[in-house]
């Protein structure tokens, strides 16, 4: 049911980052849907303190500025994932950089749902919406050819005790079939 893969850094980005030598050359708006009364809790500065989403999103917030400077520094990683994962995430990453790549854009992480959380273990599903993403190779825009950046991630996080923050140990996408709004409507 779902397909792990071993991509990492920018799940959608890295999707097309790699074949960039296949792309052709190419000559959104947010949504106001928060208001003044939202009642989200602002992140947490303490990574300990952090939920297995806010991990998540800060993972994802780190690894796309990565994408957007060219993979320059990739050290992001360790803070996030485990350390085979971390060391997965830089050779890839490295890979990307070679190609001359640039990934800019808007991500949007939706529909998050906590599937499993014990105290060391979690695991987190969401819409991981990468539609937004723009290219760019040696300063020129390229098309993304890849059929679908809207899938359903499901990432696994651990730590050691509650006073550790949460380490992605395992990500995961949902077949290209899988809807965000099938999967997430019931």
């Amino acid at each position: 049911m779902i397909r792990q893969r071993a991509l990492t850094t920018i799940a959608m980005a890295s999707l097309l980052a790699l074949p960039l030598a296949a792309c052709t050359s190419s000559n959104g708006e947010e949504d106001p849907t928060t208001t003044a009364t939202s009642q989200e809790a602002p992140p947490t500065a303490d990574p300990a303190d952090a939920t297995p989403q806010e991990r998540v999103e800060a993972y994802f917030e780190a690894s796309d500025a990565a994408a957007a400077d060219g993979w320059k520094d990739t050290s992001y990683a360790d803070d996030f994932l485990i350390p085979e994962l971390a060391e997965k995430q830089k050779t890839d990453d490295a890979d990307r950089a070679e190609s001359g790549a640039v990934i800019t854009g808007e991500r949007k992480l939706t529909n998050w749902t906590v599937t499993e959380e014990e105290d060391t273990t979690a695991t987190v599903e969401f819409c991981d919406d990468g539609t937004g993403f723009e290219a760019t190779k040696d300063g020129k825009p390229v098309e993304i050819n890849n059929a679908s950046l809207k899938v359903v991630g499901q990432f696994k996080l651990v730590r050691e005790s509650s006073s550790e923050p949460w380490m992605i140990q395992q990500k995961g996408y949902y077949d290209e079939e899988t809807t965000c709004d099938a999967h997430f409507a019931g």
